[in-house]
């Protein structure tokens, strides 16, 4: 296969370039799934165990038996169905540290650097055949700067869509190149700066690939010292047999015996160093992340960074004209350019979407009769007989224009008679300069602090309408509905799993049951996890309500997070119930200590194997399976450009911001998590976060398409969740040096967690990120705006959709 890819020249000659794509893709996709199943088969799931369910020994790497691990007896029945009263743990497949975890860790790592290195050269063969799919941004900064040929430069799009903001998207090192080089992306995703990528493709996604750099830093600066230092002196002076059977376990803090002289205060001190190397890296990092988040509010473009969003307005005042009048009093009339209210007019909004949706129906019936020459049908309900397409939109649309037009009349003649009718309490106001908004956002304009909430405005294609029309009342009892659902899906976890589980153990498929069988046990946890983001995001969507689409990513990164912290990074702490367990820490603060150092480090050969295969989970999005195969579909009726767009973006619950984020927090959680008790684990943890940078250094910036940008603030949750991660990480070890030392090491340790408490509030005062020092707007951002070339200055683009849309439609009447 590679040599045909080298001379692919001379193949091209002789074929069409399609069939030899095609075929690559095939072959490709074969060589992931073989390794997917042969990984399948040495490690069944992400969070099953990597090796056999053996007994631990009553030895320094195994848990004592009155731990998170029990017999196999205990919580399974001779069928292998899940017990009632089975641990979290034991849920979820976490078994304990036994002899014989190095074959299936050496097997599960063999696999997956197969499956990562077929899933990359995957990439970069689907990336030089398929550039408008897996470089559109990349090429069509090359079409511009004619580097491409203009067949490729027509595939790609228009000469004007192209040359838009071409240097932009180019980055400096690659204007050096002529020629497409079929690796050239992996030089792109190293060198390309966090400026190039901010330009691009905003400051999120730029922030996104920096935080792979900082966790591979911080790893890298905790895992070699300790690799390099404390294995070698661990093994040397620990004086403890750990048997010929446990190598892993002899590359960990396993290998000091207990009630060891003086190793214990060597590791008390490394925990000092740990924490305050950690937190050096993490104030370089927010210093550089503050001059980010200055530059990117400064150069926000108008009318967003001149617009404001005002919630709560008094009844009396919800009228575009008397808002408009309201804080042209409190500025002057020549600085407010325009108001406008959210309005209530949900039945225009149906018309005006019903008649969206025939128009796209309608072309799409038209495309597939001029390409295919058949006439497309459809049921327009499940009991209905199939019609034809084209002509029910055309009698469907018949008279809907003039219905909207007259119920817009309708809204007008209503609002003349009472200017505060179907109006929300929300409203955008923009003004004349940059000043006066930001002034307008530090206002205390009503005694009652519910009242007059003034606040930055969202992306306006980012806006979420719906929930702007909302009123306060039944936003209160849609958040506390939408609370319990979550607390619901956490504490449901372990029944949820378990009884899927078990449901799938009953199945009998015949001559498959030996398949099934191996499949069954994980059935419960893998739909869980893998639907769990989108659970969230429905929860959220449905219950909460969010000013923009972007705030459910925010949302979804800080409760997914929380759920992978109890049930993957903690798992084996929960034992049978998340409450109870909960419950006992209330009653006893200090019991926290014990239930940390009597199950998390017998675990660590697990987490190994996890990590690993999170190499395969981030190299196989590099692959765009989703998207791509929505291209090739839509591309037989649509143009390559449309077919594009309507393949975009990827699934945000599982690939956006939130979920990618938590992935990489959870994994540098790890890392830290068992640096002095498993420095092996910080390594792999470290390797992941390396090949998330190559992956996400291109994917992110080039492929994707650019996503509304929050400016940061998934940044700083990454920074709260390392904090986090040193916190957990001190309580552990005092635990464990408190249970297996004589000495008062531990004491050395306890300080940490009220420097780490100070490293918190230092990072949170020394760095004010969440707005614009008045300084920088003074004297920077009005000449900023004077250069910026915008023909909305009152604000036009913060109209409602439908009311703009129905606008368009009562002119062309």
């Amino acid at each position: 296969f590679w040599l045909k890819l080298k001379r692919r020249k001379l193949r091209l000659a002789t074929s069409k370039p399609a069939d030899f794509a095609y075929a690559a893709m095939m072959r490709i996709a074969w060589l992931v799934l073989v390794g997917l199943q042969i990984a399948a088969a040495a490690v069944p799931d992400a969070t099953s165990a990597p090796a056999e369910p053996t007994s631990a020994p009553a030895d320094a790497t195994s848990a004592p038996a009155d731990a998170t691990s029990a017999p196999a007896d205990a919580t399974t029945s001779e069928s292998g169905m899940i017990d009632k009263d089975a641990s979290a743990a034991e849920v979820t497949g976490v078994n304990m540290n036994a002899p014989g975890d190095l074959d299936a860790f050496i097997t599960a790592l063999l696999m997956n650097s197969l499956i990562v290195g077929g899933c990359l050269l995957g990439f970069t063969v689907l990336r030089f055949y398929f550039p408008l799919m897996y470089c559109p941004q990349h090429e069509a900064a090359k079409a511009a700067t004619g580097k491409v040929s203009a067949k490729d430069a027509d595939a790609l799009g228009s000469s004007e869509s192209t040359a838009e903001g071409t240097e932009a998207r180019l980055p400096s090192h690659s204007s050096k190149a002529s020629k497409f080089k079929i690796f050239d992306w992996v030089w792109t995703s190293i060198f390309t700066t966090t400026e190039d990528a901010m330009d691009t493709a905003g400051l999120d996604a730029a922030l996104l690939r920096d935080f792979c750099t900082l966790g591979a830093q911080v790893l890298a600066m905790v895992g070699f010292p300790m690799c390099l230092i404390m294995i070698p002196i661990n093994n040397t002076q620990g004086d403890q047999d750990l048997g010929a059977d446990n190598e892993l376990s002899s590359l960990e803090m396993a290998t000091i015996r207990d009630g060891h002289p003086w190793l214990y205060y060597v590791h008390a001190v490394l925990v000092w160093l740990v924490c305050i190397g950690v937190h050096f890296l993490l104030d370089r990092a927010q210093a550089r992340f503050l001059k980010l988040r200055v530059q990117w509010l400064q150069s926000m473009p108008a009318p967003r960074s001149t617009t404001v969003l005002v919630e709560n307005i008094p009844k009396q005042w919800r009228s575009d004209d008397l808002l408009r009048e309201f804080f042209g009093k409190i500025f002057s009339p020549q600085d407010v350019l325009g108001a406008h209210m959210v309005k209530r007019e949900d039945d225009l909004a149906k018309l005006v979407i019903k008649r969206d949706k025939l128009v796209a129906m309608k072309r799409k019936a038209e495309l597939t009769l001029q390409k295919k020459e058949t006439r497309e049908t459809f049921r327009p309900n499940c009991c209905a007989k199939k019609v034809d397409t084209l002509e029910y939109c055309e009698d469907q649309m018949q008279g809907l224009d003039e219905q909207i037009v007259a119920l817009r009349e309708e809204h007008e003649i209503r609002r003349q008679q009472d200017p505060t009718c179907g109006s929300s309490h929300c409203g955008f106001v923009t003004f004349k300069g940059r000043r006066f908004a930001e002034m307008a956002k530090d206002l205390h304009i009503s005694a009652c602090k519910q009242e007059w909430q003034v606040s930055e405005a969202p992306v306006p294609e980012d806006l979420r309408w719906g929930d702007l029309r909302k009123s306060r009342e039944f936003r209160i009892c849609m958040e506390v509905l939408g609370h319990l659902c979550v607390l619901a899906l956490y504490i449901g976890f372990i029944p949820i799993v378990a009884f899927v589980t078990n449901l799938a153990m009953l199945v009998n498929l015949g001559p498959l049951q030996p398949l099934w069988a191996g499949f069954a046990p994980t059935l419960g946890l893998t739909l869980f996890v893998s639907l769990l983001p989108m659970v969230l995001s429905s929860i959220f969507r449905t219950f909460f309500v969010l000013k923009a689409d972007a705030l459910s990513q925010h949302k979804l990164q800080f409760w997914y997070f929380l759920f992978q912290l109890i049930f993957v990074v903690l798992v084996t702490t929960v034992g049978k119930s998340l409450f109870a367990q909960f419950q006992r820490i209330l009653l006893e603060p200090a019991s926290v200590l014990s239930i940390m150092a009597e199950s998390l480090p017998y675990a660590s050969h697990f987490y190994m194997t996890y990590l690993v295969l999170q190499w395969s989970r981030h190299a196989m999005e590099a692959l765009r399976y989703s998207p791509f195969a929505k291209f090739l579909v839509f591309r037989v009726i649509f143009s390559p450009q449309e077919a594009k767009q309507m393949s975009e973006p990827e699934d945000q619950d599982s690939f956006g911001f939130g979920a990618r984020n938590v992935n990489l927090a959870v994994n540098v959680v790890l890392g830290l998590l068992f640096c002095s008790l498993s420095p092996l684990v910080t390594l792999l943890a470290m390797i992941d976060l390396l090949l998330s940078r190559l992956v996400y250094g291109y994917l992110v910036i080039y492929a994707e398409t650019k996503k509304p940008d929050l400016g940061g603030v998934f940044w700083a949750t990454q920074v709260h969740f390392i904090q986090l991660a040193l916190v957990l990480y001190s309580i552990l070890m005092v635990g464990v040096i408190m249970a297996r030392s004589d000495t008062r090491a531990w004491v050395v340790v306890a300080p940490t967690i009220l420097f780490l408490i100070w490293s918190f509030l230092h990072l949170n005062k020394a760095y004010q990120w969440e707005t614009l020092p008045f300084q920088e707007v003074a004297f920077n951002c009005e000449e900023i705006l004077d250069h910026q070339s915008t023909s909305d200055l009152t604000g036009e683009c913060y109209i409602q959709p439908e009311l703009a849309k129905v606008s368009a439609i009562t002119q062309s009447a």
